[in-house]
């Protein structure tokens, strides 16, 4: 097996469970590689610091975090706190993990979007100063090598901006799937602090169980707030050559078998797939 999962940084995800499977599987001779989110992390370190925080709706309704210099910084020290707080986690599982970070490992280049445009109050606002990314060009052979020693990388989410030298912000979901696609995975998990993709966002039991391509009008109907760049990043994954993309969640006991067993959203390129047991 070999898989990429994406742990979400906001607030209510839980990563014990996550930590313990990768762990186990990773003994067991499996490649995971674990890419993570640093929202809450951000947050709180703004707090602490008395910076106010900055999101962006964009006109076709993506919601960002606006990052200017003050936050560059912040999110690079945020991102490095969660990526040490799960590399501790995995060595008190017995297991060595490695955070590859892209001014070291040049794991992940990235086009800087200096300029945001932000509706506010029904009209377009242009904000320029911003330090987050696209993603442009990936690395593995670092990754690759971390798995030959046994060890599990951990991945924050940042890529290198070739002309200033900087980390940039970039978004952790569309970061795993354009790992998951150069890497061949079998699987790309996106974990966070919902069960899937809901019809109605309020309601777990409106939980939409699973889709392809000819049903992507509806999903993208569904998706709501965070959900629209992860679904995003879904299609991307799928669009990789990635076989199986699932969302799912975060916080049960073991959030891998849970979603390679068929809970969650299970997102194919055709049709016709079955959820396959992990």
């Amino acid at each position: 097996m070999r898989g990429v999962v994406k742990l979400g940084g906001a607030c209510g995800n839980e990563c014990k469970g996550l930590v313990r499977e990768l762990a186990e599987r990773t003994r067991r001779g499996e490649e995971w590689l674990l890419v993570h989110g640093a929202g809450g992390a951000m947050n709180a370190l703004c707090e602490e610091r008395g910076v106010p925080l900055r999101h962006v709706t964009s006109p076709s309704g993506y919601r960002s975090r606006f990052v200017g210099d003050v936050e560059r910084e912040l999110f690079e020290t945020a991102a490095s706190r969660v990526s040490q707080d799960l590399l501790w986690a995995l060595r008190a599982e017995g297991v060595r993990g490695v955070a590859l970070f892209p001014d070291l490992a040049n794991t992940a280049e990235a086009e800087r979007k200096d300029i945001l445009r932000s509706v506010e109050d029904g009209r377009v606002r242009l904000l320029r100063g911003n330090w987050s990314g696209t993603v442009t060009r990936v690395e593995t052979t670092l990754l690759e090598e971390a798995w030959r020693k046994g060890m599990l990388p951990v991945l924050p989410p940042l890529a290198l901006d070739r002309e200033s030298g900087k980390s940039l912000n970039v978004d952790g979901d569309r970061l795993a799937a354009v790992f998951a696609g150069a890497l061949g995975a079998e699987v790309l998990l996106i974990l966070s602090n919902v069960p899937g993709l809901l019809a109605d966002p309020r309601d777990a039991a409106t939980l939409i169980p699973s889709g392809s391509p000819e049903t992507w009008d509806s999903l993208e109907n569904a998706a709501q707030g965070n959900m629209k760049r992860k679904l995003r990043a879904c299609r991307e994954a799928l669009e990789a050559g990635v076989a199986r993309v699932v969302l799912g969640d975060s916080r049960v006991r073991r959030p891998l078998e849970s979603a390679l067993s068929g809970r969650g959203t299970h997102l194919w390129n055709s049709p016709s797939s079955t959820v396959l047991a992990g």
